[in-house]
């Protein structure tokens, strides 16, 4: 019993690190990140205007359909244990995001962004893919991943040196990461698929989006 008390903190350690950086809430930290290194933005009224409505539409609406999902008896659990449940989830998801890009991309001020939200819809698209095929990559990983592969192309045609941000979310990224298998959710084959997902999505992206935007 003591032995279990003396580590328990680790535990809770890693549930507070799931939920502070779950995946639900990884565009909106991104955005705002993003609006604070850009040297051609501050604060305005389209800048709130868009983070209102990614805080309805990409963290207030997927959690309603979660809760429906839950009490309509098509996921048993919100953590969304089984490949089944994530893939009910993620049609969801690909739907919030592809609204999303579409009103990105209305938004010239806001084009540096698109490339984001399109690599965000591809690997969801990926990962459903996946758990259609029984298959479970860390979602947690995935955003991740993403955001990393993200800042580094878009620092890197901005001229920015961005380092210093890009070593803290590393960091940040192993304790997240570390978190999710040591709660048992994944195992390192799946963090790292969704690590690859992340990045390889992120980089479709920016090419898709330098020729045809």
């Amino acid at each position: 019993m003591k032995e279990v008390k003396k580590y328990a903190w680790k535990e809770y350690f890693a549930m507070f690190l799931s939920v502070l950086f779950h995946p639900l809430f990884i565009p909106l930290y991104t955005v705002t990140l993003y609006f604070f290194l850009s040297p051609n933005f501050f604060l305005s009224s389209n800048i709130k205007f868009l983070e209102i409505y990614l805080l309805i539409v990409s963290i207030v609406i997927p959690l309603l359909f979660l809760l429906t999902f839950r009490y309509s008896g098509f996921i048993k659990s919100g953590v969304l244990k089984t490949s089944k449940e994530r893939l009910y989830f993620s049609f969801v998801m690909f739907t919030v995001y592809f609204i999303l890009t579409q009103k990105i991309a209305s938004f010239h001020i806001f084009i540096e962004l698109l490339p984001f939200f399109i690599g965000i819809s591809l690997s969801v698209l990926f990962a459903g893919v996946l758990n259609f095929f029984n298959k479970k990559p860390s979602l947690h990983a995935m955003a991740f991943g993403g955001v990393l592969s993200f800042l580094m192309i878009w620092s890197y045609y901005s001229r920015l040196n961005i380092l210093w941000v890009l070593i803290i979310i590393i960091f940040i990224t192993s304790l997240v990461l570390a978190a999710r298998v040591y709660l048992e959710a994944h195992e390192p084959k799946e963090i790292l698929t969704g690590l690859l997902i992340g990045i390889f999505t992120q980089f479709i992206a920016f090419w898709f989006s330098y020729f045809f935007f």
